[in-house]
């Protein structure tokens, strides 16, 4: 059974920035997240205002007030924090600069798992929503063998090797040799550019799946030609 990561507690409280959220919402993280005060801090930013030195910035992709394509600039890395979980929302946030998707439907404590996991530098696409959505079959045959899609998904959740060789057992060298031969089907050459070609192409991780593992949703092209 697969295993999710351990959450480590930081040496202090992460600072998060949470920006053009209205005070219902704001205030509502704060409680939603009060339990969790010894991992992470939230403050509100206002554009009117000096920004405090943040290490991470929650921001709404789909802001009404905000015109399309208009660039963000805000303190620390930018997290993109959304009811809209789908492939193409994703895409869109992550090819804009995001660091990592965190989904508005997560629970606490697996905001704050994917929060401390950003923040310790890796690419988090969490696009959890409690219900699993379908994905359409497509005409493309998918290049990946089943234990490439694995380890490609694993990357996209944001593990790092050693976590994925421990939920996999495979070995290390294992491990490193499916993300070669991943990279090089789909013509990638950084753990970014792996996760944003698993976005774009469905390869998420299930929406049904919280701590109880990791489950693959059926990539779009899976029904044409099932990974062998």
């Amino acid at each position: 059974m697969h295993r999710p990561p351990p959450t480590v507690l930081p040496t202090r409280a992460l600072l998060v920035g949470v920006r053009e959220e209205s005070e219902l919402v704001l205030h509502g993280l704060r409680s939603m997240l009060a339990p969790h005060a010894a991992a992470v801090t939230l403050v509100g930013l206002r554009p009117d205002q000096p920004a405090p030195p943040c290490d991470l910035t929650l921001f709404e992709p789909a802001a009404p007030h905000r015109a399309p394509g208009q660039p963000l600039r805000v303190p620390g890395r930018m997290v993109a924090y959304s009811w809209d979980c789908s492939p193409g929302a994703v895409s869109t946030a992550m090819s804009r600069g995001a660091a990592g998707f965190v989904s508005k439907w997560a629970p606490a404590h697996r905001m704050v798992r994917d929060l401390l996991q950003i923040a310790d530098g890796r690419v988090v696409i969490d696009a959890w929503t409690g219900r699993k959505v379908p994905q359409a079959a497509g005409e493309e045959r998918w290049p990946l063998t089943q234990r490439e899609t694995e380890v490609l998904a694993f990357i996209a959740a944001g593990r790092s090797n050693q976590e994925i060789v421990d939920e996999t057992l495979l070995s290390i060298n294992s491990v490193k040799s499916y993300i070669r031969s991943a990279y090089s089907k789909i013509g990638v050459t950084s753990r970014s550019q792996a996760v944003l070609w698993a976005v774009r192409h469905g390869l998420l991780l299930s929406t049904e799946a919280d701590d109880d593992g990791l489950r693959l949703v059926e990539q779009p092209h899976a029904q044409s030609a099932r990974p062998a």
